[in-house]
This record gives structure tokens, sequence and C-alpha cells, in this order.
């Protein structure tokens, strides 16, 4: 049978667990109810029984003996009897014929024959001696016959009521454990469809704040993450190939140039120049890629420490001021106060490098590029402006995708392999901070935004 089809079995032993839990909890539920119905009801007849003690104690020999008798030619004198003896126990009066053999003052219970029309049948008695100051000793009875009968009819009861409890335990046991298996099988399902290449299927959910609902959307979440992230490396995998397809190209078809029309070593030498140069592309490129997977890999985390945000970009301004003269750019920086973060030192060095770079490839001779530290809401904040064409609203969250260039002709007639703004946007993940684009008006204003708190001097 195919596993989709197949039919999941009742767990048993957690299912046995939790009903035997449940059970056990009934039949202690429905036992304490049984335990205190019956003390109730003895108890009040007990109390019935200590009010006889005060009404008989105090009375006379002649007295006792005739109100004995004839409460017990009473109508009621079967289920409330008396008796009257003296103080060798010998019977005196009433319809209870021998002294039990009871402590004085203290409720007992006593089984007695008594005739009932022409039949005689076993009833059962709650009674208490009574002793008078005559020297008497009256026995004073009360059935609780109906006590035992309604405490039988209670027990009945309480056995159909567990009865019914436990199968309906059973049944809404039976009707969960199928739900979640119907829902652990849908779940099984689209598992496998996802295992199979369907990215895009998500764990199906109900709308609800169920367990399953909650864990399902957790997943659902996750797996978002990781088909945005294989469509990521799909993309870098077909970025490389179109990227590196052309200087791969032209190395392979300058040494076959070479091979077929070289004559002299000066002609090798000129074509092993071209295959360096266009080799020296292709590494600089996969060094890029290693070096943004590497940072990704949250490995430079340790090396973490307090960095002068402001120090690193005039070191940066520095380095790069004499190619922007050459190319007849102005670079102002602005950095009136320190700011200090927490971060890799090299990394932030080469992410404001990289900024920077780009700022100068795209600002037209005779433009201005600015740069700025500062603390903005509590937050340190990095500013690299320019004032070149700018990027497109539509183009600012693709460019910071590795190898991404711009279709306008301002991108193609620069050189670049697209990885700069990939290797800023993986340094500030690493070090929790947003990168964003805005429009200088004229140009483009790189912000580099870190979340977390500022380091005080």
């Amino acid at each position: 049978m195919p596993a989709s089809k197949r039919r999941p079995r009742m767990h048993i032993s957690s299912i046995t667990w939790l009903l035997g839990v449940f059970i056990s909890s009934a039949i202690a539920l429905f036992a304490m109810l049984y335990w205190v119905t019956h003390s109730y009801l003895v108890h009040e007849v007990d109390e019935r029984l200590l009010g006889e003690v005060a009404e008989f104690h105090s009375i006379g020999r002649d007295e006792a003996i005739s109100d004995v008798a004839a409460l017990s030619r009473r109508d009621v004198a079967t289920i409330r009897p008396y008796g009257v003896f003296d103080a060798n126990g010998r019977w005196l009066a009433g319809n209870i014929p021998i002294l039990p053999d009871a402590r004085d003052g203290k409720p007992f219970e006593y089984d007695q024959a008594v005739r009932d029309g022409g039949h005689k049948r076993d009833v059962h008695f709650r009674g208490i001696i009574v002793p008078t100051l005559s020297g008497l000793r009256i026995v004073v009875g009360h059935s609780i016959d109906e006590i035992l009968d309604f405490d039988r009819t209670l027990v009945n009861m309480l056995c159909v009521g567990l009865t019914l409890t436990i199968i309906l335990a059973v049944g809404c046991g039976a009707a969960l454990n199928a739900m979640s298996n119907r829902r652990i099988r849908a779940i099984s399902l689209t598992g496998r469809e996802i295992m199979a290449g369907q990215l895009s299927r998500r764990l199906p959910t109900r709308g609800t704040h169920h367990d399953l609902d909650r864990l399902a959307g957790i997943v659902n979440t996750m797996l978002d993450e990781i088909e945005r992230l294989v469509d990521e490396v799909r993309g870098v995998c077909a970025g490389i190939a179109h990227d590196l397809r052309t200087p791969m190209t032209h190395l392979r078809a300058g040494l076959e140039r070479a091979r077929r029309r070289s004559d002299t070593v000066a002609d090798f030498e000129d074509a092993v120049d071209v295959a360096i140069l266009q080799s020296d592309v292709v590494l600089n490129r996969f060094t890029a890629l290693l070096r943004i997977a590497e940072i990704e890999a949250d490995g430079r985390r340790a090396s973490f420490g307090d960095v002068s945000l402001d120090t690193v970009l005039r070191d940066v301004v520095d380095l790069y001021e004499p190619a922007a003269v050459e190319r007849g750019l102005w670079v102002s920086v602005h950095a009136s106060e320190p700011v200090n973060v927490h971060g890799d030192v090299d990394l932030l060095f080469g992410a404001i490098e990289n900024l920077l770079d780009n700022a100068l490839k795209f600002t037209p001779s005779g433009g201005v590029v600015t740069l700025e530290a500062g603390i903005d809401a509590g937050q340190p904040v990095l500013h690299v402006a320019d004032s070149g064409p700018g990027i497109e609203p539509g183009e600012r969250e693709a460019v910071l995708r590795p190898f991404y260039r711009s279709p306008s002709r301002h991108a193609h007639a620069t050189a670049g392999h697209g990885l700069g703004l990939s290797l800023v946007a993986a340094i500030a993940r690493v070090h929790d901070a947003d990168v964003e684009i805005h429009d200088n008006e004229p140009g483009c204003k790189m912000v580099l935004r870190f979340r977390g708190c500022l380091l005080a001097r």
C-alpha cells in the first residue's frame, strides 16, 4: 500500500495512559461524592439521636416506661423504635427487645427483625443508648434503610455515569486521534512534495490557534526563507555562469589564437599576459564570492570588538583621495563626533571602501562625494552620497544581489562584476545593520544604519 494511503495506527500507549488518568480522576470524584453524601445523611440521623439524649437524660423511672410504651405503639414505631432497660439490662418496655452492646451516648449501627404486615424483615438501624438519672437505660433507634437504598441508587447512578464517561472519553480520544492523524497525514504529504522539489508548497493551516497550526506557521516561515535562499543560490549560480563565460571565452580564444598564429617569443609572451589578465578577472570574482560566503557564515563574529566608525571612515577617504583627485572629484567628510560600534574593523573598512569605490565610479568629473558618520535616534549611521546618475527605485533592492548589473548605459559603461554591493549587504547583515538606498537629488545616497546599541567612548 502506498505510504500516502496507509492508515496511521492509533498510539495505544499514550491514549491508554491519558484514559487511565481520566478514569482514575472520575472514580476519585465519584467516590468523594458518595462519601460526602452518605456522611451528610448519617450525620443528620446522629443529630436527631443526640437530641433524644437531652430529652430522656433527666426523665423519671415511671415516666420513662410509660412514654416509651406509648412511643412503641405509634405507626412509625417500626422505623423509630424505643426500648427501656434497667441497670442489669432487663427489658422493661418498648419494641427493642435486647439491650445492644454499645457505649452510652455514642451512635452505633445494629440490625433488628421487625414485623411488617404478616412478614418479618431485617431492618438496619442507627441507635444510641441514653443513661438516665434514675438508673435506667433508654435505647433510641432510627432506621437507615432509606439511606442505604439511596446509597445503592447513588452507586448505580455513579457506575452508569462512569461507564458513560469512559465511553465518551474513548470516543473523544479516538475522534481527536483521527483528526490529528488526518492533519499529520496532510502535513506529511506536503512535506514529501517539498522534499521532491516543490519549494512553493506550504504546510496546510486552518487559521486557528491550534498547536499544529502554530507549528505549521513557523515551518512555513522557515520554508519561505529556504525558498528565498534557494532562489538566491540559483541566481548566484546563473550569475556566475553568465559572468564568467565572457572572460573564460576570451581566455580560450586567446590561447587558441596563440597556438595557431604566434611565431615569436614576444607573441607568446603577449598571449600569456592576456591569459593572466583574464585569469585574474576570474579569480577576483571567485575571491569576492568566497568573501561573501565567509562573512555570511558568521565566522567573523568571534573577532568583534569596539570600532571607531569615524576613524575607519577617514582612513578609507585617505586611501581613495588620490584616485578621486585624479578623476576630478571632490570628496568631503563629515564626522564631527566620535561614533563607536561593535564589529570587525576589517569588514567595516571593506564595506565603506566598496561604497566609496561605487560612488567614485558613477560620479562624473567635477562631481562631489560626501561621506558622513553620525548618530540618528540613538543609532550609529553612515552616509555615502554622490552626485551621479543615482539608482532607480525599482532597482534598489536588486542591486544588493550578487552579479546584478543595472541595464542603464551608465552601469554598462563602468567596469565591475556586480559583487560590491552584495559584499556590503553581507557585512551589514553580520553587523545587525540595514542598508538603505535613497535619492540624493541628484545622485545616490547609501545609508548604513546599525541597529545595535551605541557604544560609549
